[in-house]
Formats: C-alpha cells, sequence, structure tokens
C-alpha cells in the first residue's frame, strides 16, 4: 500500500554511463519496501520502474552540481545495487511550477524515507557505560532500537532502550568509534557522549547493520548542521562519506586558489577588523590598488559596498573564505 506519492523531475543514472542526465516528469510512489518512478507524458502514465529498498546501497549523498537540474534547487539521491548494468543513481528534484511541484510534500517525502530505512532498526546500546569518569558496571549490553520522533517542535533521531533515551541531535557531545567486546568478539562501537539528566555521560551503542549505520550518518549530515563535524569524526568508517569530504576538500582548495596574495590580505584585514580606509597604510600598498581589488572582491561577491567612497565589509560567503583559509593553513589570524 502506497505511503504517499510526490510529483517530481527524476533522473536515473548508471554509475556506467557518462551521459548528460535526462530529467523527466515523475509521479513517485513511496511504501514500505521501496519506490514506484510512473513516468509521465501529458499527464498519463507511460512507463513504471520499481525500485526496492532491499537493493539500496546509499540514500541523501551530495549530488554534484553538474548532474542537478538546477544547482540552486535541492535534490535528493538513491543508490541501488544494479547488477550488470552498474549501480543505479535515482536523483529526484523539483520543477518550477509550484501549482504541480509541492516543496513541503519534497521535504516530508524525504522524511518519511528516512523513516521506513531507520525507525525501530534493532540497536545493541551500554547506556551510561561510563559516569563522573567511572565506569558504570552497572550498565550491560542491552537491545535497544533507533527511533526518528519529533522532540522541541522539531525532527529528531534517537537511540532508545527501554526509559532511556540518547538524543542525537540535541542531547549528543562527542562521538568517536572505539573496539569492544560483545558476545565473545571484537566490533567497532559509537561511543558517545550525551546528556543524560544533566550529567554528561557515556553510551556505547552497537549497530549490526553496516547500510543502517550508513542511512543513520546520511540523516544526521542532512537534518542536523550542528552534527556535521561530530559526524565527520567517524566518517572513515563508511568510505562512501569519506570520498565525499576529500572531494569537498578539493573543491574548497580550488576555490581558495582563485584569491591572489592580496585578496587573502585584505580578507583577513577586514575580517580582524582593520578599517576599510586604513587598509592601504596596513598592508603598505596604494590607496587606488586597494580600491581596484575591492572592485574585483566586489564582482566576486565577497566584499559588498556599504558607504560611497568605499567602505566595504564582508559578504557571508567572504567570512567563509576566511574561515576556509585558516582552516587550511593559508593564513593565520
Amino acid at each position: 500500500m502506497a505511503i504517499m506519492e510526490l510529483r517530481a523531475k527524476a533522473t536515473v543514472i548508471s554509475s556506467w554511463a557518462t551521459s548528460t542526465p535526462k530529467w523527466k516528469d515523475v509521479s513517485v510512489e513511496l511504501d514500505e519496501t521501496g519506490i514506484i518512478l510512473k513516468y509521465l507524458k501529458r499527464g498519463e502514465i507511460v512507463k513504471k520502474e520499481r525500485y526496492r529498498f532491499a537493493n539500496l546501497a546509499d540514500v541523501g549523498m551530495r549530488i554534484p552540481d553538474n548532474v542537478k537540474l538546477d544547482p540552486t534547487k535541492d535534490h535528493f539521491g538513491l543508490r541501488f545495487y544494479g547488477g550488470k548494468r552498474g549501480d543505479l543513481y535515482v536523483i529526484l528534484t523539483l520543477g518550477e511550477n509550484p501549482l504541480i511541484f509541492d516543496e513541503k510534500k519534497f521535504e516530508s517525502f524525504i522524511d518519511t524515507v528516512f523513516m521506513i530505512l531507520l525507525n525501530k532498526q534493532r540497536v545493541m546500546i551500554q547506556f551510561a557505560r561510563i559516569k563522573g569518569g567511572a565506569i558504570n558496571m552497572e550498565s550491560e549490553w542491552a537491545e535497544g532500537e533507533i527511533r526518528i520522533l519529533s522532540t522541541r517542535g522539531t525532527k529528531d533521531a534517537a537511540i532508545v532502550q527501554g526509559k532511556n533515551v540518547i538524543s542525537l541531535f540535541y542531547d549528543l557531545e562527542d562521538v568517536e568509534v572505539e573496539e569492544k567486546e560483545f558476545e565473545n568478539k571484537k566490533i567497532k562501537a559509537l561511543k558517545l557522549k550525551h546528556l543524560h539528566r544533566n550529567e554528561s555521560v557515556t553510551s556505547y551503542v552497537y549497530i549490526p547493520n553496516r547500510k543502517v549505520g550508513l542511512f543513520l550518518v546520511r540523516y544526521l549530515l542532512n537534518y542536523n548542521p550542528k552534527s556535521k563535524e561530530i559526524m565527520e569524526k567517524i566518517a572513515s568508517e563508511f568510505e562512501e562519506i569519506q570520498q565525499e569530504i576529500e572531494e569537498e576538500i578539493k573543491r574548497e582548495l580550488k576555490e581558495l586558489e582563485r584569491l591572489s596574495p592580496e585578496e587573502q590580505q585584505i580578507l583577513l584585514a577586514l575580517y580582524s577588523g582593520i578599517h576599510p580606509l586604513e587598509l592601504h597604510q596596513f598592508l603598505g600598498i596604494s590607496e587606488e590598488e586597494v580600491e581596484r581589488i575591492y572592485d574585483e572582491m566586489i564582482d566576486k561577491g565577497f566584499l559588498k559596498i556599504v558607504m560611497i567612497r568605499k567602505i566595504v565589509d564582508l559578504t557571508m560567503d567572504g567570512r567563509k573564505i576566511v574561515n576556509k583559509l585558516i582552516k587550511y593553513g593559508k593564513v593565520s589570524m
């Protein structure tokens, strides 16, 4: 039985293909076992394709801009094992007509996919194994489950064991992977430092199904930006995510290569609070040269004019660039 249907634009790409994506109008039917793409032509269904969650390899991964129908719009991707056809990437997004394509329904669709994949999935947990820096001997491995729920007016992901709950959005302080003993074998468990009754404790969670672990991290990265740095610490356990992180670092470094040394100095000086009209003295170059560089950086979107006499301030993109310059050791404060 269908849980929901969504009007969308869709493309299906084989991991072996190099051709340009072909985007088509579809109605996407979602049920507990997977999705059905119903291809539409003048409002009539002309073809159907079923993709089963049993064959799902990844979900919510980053979609490259050159694949997107419109890089300014949200896209949602699912990767399925495709056998001889190679892995198949099903990518969904919305078209332009708001009377046909519903943004809130698209978000609800993504929520529901993750709920189907994650809700009530089995995990093993040692809840509050460490309290006050000491091992809690009463804490033993017990069965628990993942829950996607609504907390504090918004969505949340949690690990639940009886009355014990670890909120992965609000209470999580840190996470790492640690080798533990479980049923006479070595396993890799998540070591979660979190709040419990206003006390910082450490619990261990073992997710037997690797794909469930991958989908959970994808969910956290997609829905809780605050958890990104924490989740990236365990990305090496999932080569799919690690590869994306490495590609993002390469893109950011390439972006920084667009900046001349003078532009880097100006960005950092403004970020540090030096007045724009005093910058030429600080850098030891003429006012005319500084204003020339200002013009170029305004065109690039890193500065904005706030007064007629080229009193400038950093844009949000400019601030992001400074943070990246510091992050990758290009400059120092």
